[in-house]
């Protein structure tokens, strides 16, 4: 089987969650035999062809020209895809994700007639809650376009799956849900990290964007006295939250790292005495899966896939999405209990290995084979005449 991924994002440019996941995806598929080529882009600084992992990577450099705004840099990039993909040969399924390869993605679908699976891993109207502007409203009716020409779309939550259907009305028989993973290897660093764990050290590890509610932890962080916050992260938010912090009179307790590599990453998690995920809108979380690997205690807001994967006073602790008086009292509980840390760990971490890229790749290929069965018991192929 031969998947050609086209993907705005992966490694080493990588922006948040859909870049981690297509590259762990990929990885898992070309571990079963899977034959995946992923075309994305390169800012000049990556190899435009080469292979790593069992994957086949193919980059296009759209900053050979100039864009006034983003979306027309995405049409830019997925043109650039597009015209490359020309050279690449035949594949026998397309699978893009989200609206930012729709363009390439239904384009070579239409050309080469073969079949288009789409991952939406969130929706605009999802993270603006109202559509306000043009370039707001191109992006949902792109995400609508791209729900409609797939042939089969996946989302990483039940919550997903009910947004999508609701707000691009797609048929909830075209929709899967298939869990994201996580890389169980950061768990090595679990048995040494618990004995360099600060105390009352709270963490945030995420995209400094308002649907992730960095602010919430730095209003809560004025209502606690007594712990020190890390914030990990980019983001258009960050001298925002950074004159909040100077506001609220707690810049001297609350560290902003930036962007970290993983190994950077996982030296800050071992110092985590919890892991906060105030999010306001949150697909699936990632994150959080790492973090109850590595026996930090979490705390998630009660929304979206993050709902799903924590049970309230079990596995980690809830409180009331865009609440920072609640968080602050969740924040104080967990902090002054330490049976309570002890319970929410142990049963952390038997939750997490629930989840697995492995677990991930082998239902996406389930899917990838009923998609490809459906498509050779019907004439939509390509005529005998066509060059592409």
């Amino acid at each position: 089987m031969r998947i050609l991924t086209i993907t705005w994002e992966y490694p080493p440019h990588i922006v948040g969650g859909l870049g981690r996941h297509v590259h762990n995806l990929s990885i898992h598929l070309a571990s079963k035999g899977a034959d995946v080529t992923v075309l994305s882009f390169t800012d000049g600084t990556s190899e435009r062809h080469e292979r790593a992992d069992g994957v086949e990577i193919v980059r296009v450099n759209p900053y050979v020209m100039r864009y006034p705004d983003f979306v027309s840099w995405i049409e830019g990039l997925n043109m650039l895809m597009v015209e490359r993909a020309a050279d690449l040969g035949s594949f026998d399924l397309i699978h893009v994700h989200d609206w930012l390869t729709a363009y390439s993605g239904i384009a070579l679908k239409h050309m080469w007639r073969r079949p288009l699976v789409a991952t939406i891993h969130a929706t605009e109207l999802g993270r603006r809650k109202v559509l306000s502007n043009d370039s707001e409203r191109h992006i949902h009716e792109m995400e609508w376009w791209l729900a409609y020409e797939a042939w089969k779309v996946i989302c990483c939550s039940k919550y997903m799956m009910n947004e999508v259907h609701s707000s691009l009305g797609c048929p909830i028989d075209k929709i899967s849900v298939i869990h994201n993973g996580y890389d169980p290897k950061l768990a090595r660093a679990n048995s040494a990290g618990m004995s360099k764990r600060k105390a009352r050290t709270v963490l945030f590890v995420g995209r400094l964007v308002y649907e992730k509610g960095p602010h919430l932890l730095v209003e809560a962080a004025s209502l606690l006295k007594d712990c020190r916050v890390i914030i990990v992260g980019d983001g258009a938010m960050r001298p925002y939250l950074e004159g909040l912090a100077r506001k609220l009179g707690v810049s001297d307790r609350v560290t902003f790292t930036g962007h970290v590599d993983d190994e950077t990453l996982l030296s800050i998690y071992e110092e985590a005495s919890v892991l906060v995920i105030p999010s306001l809108y949150e697909p699936f979380g990632i994150v959080v899966l790492e973090a109850m690997s590595l026996g930090i205690p979490v705390i998630v807001s009660n929304t979206g896939g993050l709902d799903e994967i924590i049970t309230d006073g079990r596995d980690g602790l809830k409180f009331q999405s865009g609440s920072p008086e609640e968080l602050a009292k969740a924040i104080a509980r967990i902090l002054d209990d330490e049976g309570l840390r002890a319970r929410l760990v142990e049963n952390a971490k038997s939750r997490a290995k629930e989840f697995s890229w492995k677990t991930t790749a082998d239902q996406t290929l389930k899917l990838y084979k009923k998609v490809l069965e459906e498509y050779n018991a019907n004439d939509w192929k390509p005529k005998a005449s066509a060059r592409w």
